[in-house]
């Protein structure tokens, strides 16, 4: 006999016995799994697209360096990239685009050309959908940078912008809000000494900008002591440029920040420790804020950090990647609505990934069996797009992923943020509503 409850009725049912004895249990093991596992829905196989190979023969650093934009999205919701890729055996700037979210890719264009080789691409778009990018060619092995202009064709031929002679390489490159583009490289500064540096050679970071008429003559903006390398830049919607790299200050290698408002800020040090900081990259948010990684060094290993400018100061830095896993290579990229990615490379050849909302998701591997390297983002509201080179015993390739929220599910919502445990605690309490509606006492 079953027990009776008030006033005789039966106090549980046979049916919600059954109930109880059969779906409860498989809900909260289901519960418990999926709180233990990474919540990262938008991760889940139905949203993220299977990897699509951009060009099957690429130079093996065709990504390289990975703090420049590789990857923009046009007017026409175009992906266009740009990559490295070997014709007829020397290295060459090739454009690709995509019309289907980076399913397929076709070339678009070839921006270097000649018998030299030509690396390191950046590119950027304006707001009439001119395409801007820039280059280092090794001219007589020595590098320059390199810039052109991108409209349904070339609008003229690939021109250098860096001073002959002299060193420049790695640029970084940024549209302003009228269209013109603003350059940044590291180079040798003219009768300067090696020395007082680990690698006995000093380098600086320079900026030119175009102004309709003619590029600026090149302005050191890394003040302070010499060595200061690989920087990255990005504009806001004011105008406004944010620049960072790393620079000696005479123990460790520090990242330095500045600010371009019509003129260039005095760089600053964003956190000073005592060990490395390198490869630095930064984005800007919708608000203008900088926001900021690059690797920590710590004897031989090497980590992800990241910090956030609010308020005219920089926030405490944030740990990214497990301090267990060598990591490299960070790339950043914020989407409109606020959301940040950061991507990064391992010592094993992985990709991994962050997220952040309202916290900062747990990392996810993007890629397995390795020989992957220099990610680079691009983010958006529905998403980020992820482009990167693989190297194989065949060769090297540039591949691409895009990672999305589920179809019909807005960025952010509960079920984007929380997943699997919102949706098995949704399905606890349905089962719950609809037995106490189905079995409750009756009171006649």
């Amino acid at each position: 006999m079953f027990a009776q409850g008030c006033r005789g009725a039966v106090a549980n049912p046979p049916a919600v016995h059954f109930a109880a004895r059969t779906l409860l249990p498989a809900i909260f093991a289901a519960l418990a799994a999926s709180v233990a596992m990474p919540r990262v829905p938008w991760l889940r196989p139905a949203n993220a697209q299977s990897v699509s190979t951009l060009a099957a023969s690429a130079a093996d650093d065709a990504t390289s360096s990975n703090n420049q934009v590789k990857l923009v999205r046009d007017r026409a919701g175009q992906l266009i990239a740009a990559y490295v890729q070997n014709i007829d055996g020397t290295p060459q700037v090739i454009l690709a685009v995509s019309q289907d979210e980076g399913r397929s890719w076709t070339p678009l264009a070839q921006a270097s050309s000649g018998p030299i080789a030509s690396r390191l691409p950046t590119l950027d778009l304006d707001g009439g959908g001119r395409l801007h990018v820039a280059w280092t060619r090794y001219d007589d092995g020595v590098g320059k940078i390199y810039y052109r202009v991108w409209q349904g064709r070339w609008v003229a031929p690939q021109q250098r912008i860096s001073p002959s002679p002299g060193y420049a390489g790695f640029p970084a490159l940024a549209v302003d809000g009228v269209g013109n583009p603003h350059v940044l490289w590291y180079g040798i500064r003219a009768a300067s000494q090696p020395g007082g540096t680990r690698h006995e050679s000093i380098y600086e970071i320079f900026y030119t900008g175009y102004d309709g008429r003619a590029w600026s003559p090149p302005l050191l903006i890394s003040t302070g002591l010499p060595d200061a390398i690989n920087p990255a830049m990005a504009g806001d919607r004011t105008g406004r440029l944010h620049a960072a790299w790393y620079q000696f200050d005479g123990r460790v290698y520090q990242v330095r920040y500045a600010v371009r408002d019509r003129t260039w800020s005095q760089p600053e040090t964003v956190l000073a420790t005592r060990f490395d900081a390198f490869s630095p990259d930064l984005a800007v948010d919708a608000a203008g804020q900088a926001v900021l990684v690059w690797e920590h060094h710590d004897g031989l290993s090497s980590s992800i950090q990241f910090a956030r400018r609010s308020g005219g100061a920089w926030s405490d830095p944030v740990d990214l990647s497990d301090p267990a896993v060598v990591c490299r290579h960070p790339s950043i990229s914020v989407a409109p609505s606020g959301t940040v990615y950061v991507a990064w490379e391992t010592d094993t050849g992985e990709i991994h990934l962050r997220r952040f909302l309202s916290r900062w998701e747990p990392a996810v591997r993007l890629t397995a069996g390795g020989g992957d390297s220099f990610p680079s983002l691009l983010a958006s509201d529905r998403g980020a797009s992820v482009i990167w080179t693989h190297s194989a015993q065949r060769g090297s390739s540039v591949r691409y992923l895009r990672l999305g929220s589920a179809p019909g599910t807005p960025p952010g919502s509960p079920v984007d943020r929380f997943g699997p445990p919102v949706l098995v605690a949704a399905a606890l309490l349905l089962v719950l509503l609809a037995a106490r509606r189905h079995f409750r006492p009756k009171t006649g």
